[in-house]
């Protein structure tokens, strides 16, 4: 009978060790999954959210054709950096993609906010491009951070020809200050009345301002 409650204490002792090692492991794993947890939260609300930027063509401002840096993320993007795969350029030779902000980098771009350059006529850009190439268009990589220090990387591909046709709608707004500017002109020529300075200058600067508002949105 002592030889039984011997190995039956022995027995017990190794199961109670094997639950002390089981529920060791747990509580240093749920230990860690918290502090992982907190870490985030805490790298979440330094950094504000997720940032995103993007480099693209943009066909607003027809025939006007821009280069803009946008960061549609809800955080701050720090440490911007660029690599063409080709030099972008425009059709007098003058070449964008060797802008200070793009060689250098972008120190900071806060959430909405956007840098943006005159790249070319749309006409003159896409001839350009038939000429010089490159026909499948120039891959740009762009590496950033938020405010946190977690990395990112993307790719986007700028490709002007596939918009080559003349068959792009114009903003609405734009097109609605457009017409009314153009039904002005006509008042203007079908009375004696002649238009003063300033109220040709308000009515270009409604235009203006549509077009802006259109540039935001897109």
């Amino acid at each position: 009978m002592s030889e039984d409650v011997a190995i039956a204490q022995i027995v017990t002792a190794i199961i109670t060790v094997f639950y002390a090692l089981v529920f060791a492991i747990g509580y240093h794993f749920l230990i860690k999954v918290n502090r992982e947890t907190l870490r985030e939260m805490r790298e979440q609300r330094i950094s504000g959210g997720r940032p995103q930027v993007t480099i693209e063509a943009r066909y607003g401002r027809l025939p006007t054709v821009d280069l803009a840096v946008r960061n549609f993320g809800g955080g701050v993007a720090k440490d911007i950096t660029f690599d063409f795969s080709a030099p972008i350029e425009d059709s007098s030779g003058f070449v964008l993609s060797e802008l200070p902000y793009f060689e250098e980098g972008i120190n900071f771009l806060g959430p909405g906010e956007e840098v943006a350059s005159i790249w070319d006529d749309r006409d003159n850009l896409v001839s350009s491009l038939r000429e010089k190439g490159p026909d499948g268009g120039i891959l740009v990589r762009v590496r950033y951070q938020d405010l946190a220090g977690e990395s990112y990387e993307t790719d986007w591909r700028i490709n002007p020809l596939i918009y080559q046709d003349d068959r792009h709608v114009p903003p609405q707004n734009l097109r609605a200050a457009e017409t009314l500017l153009s039904a002005l002109t006509r008042v203007y020529k079908n009375t004696s009345w002649e238009p003063t300075e300033e109220t040709i200058g308000r009515s270009r600067r409604s235009l203006d301002n549509a077009g802006a508002n259109d540039r935001c949105l897109l």
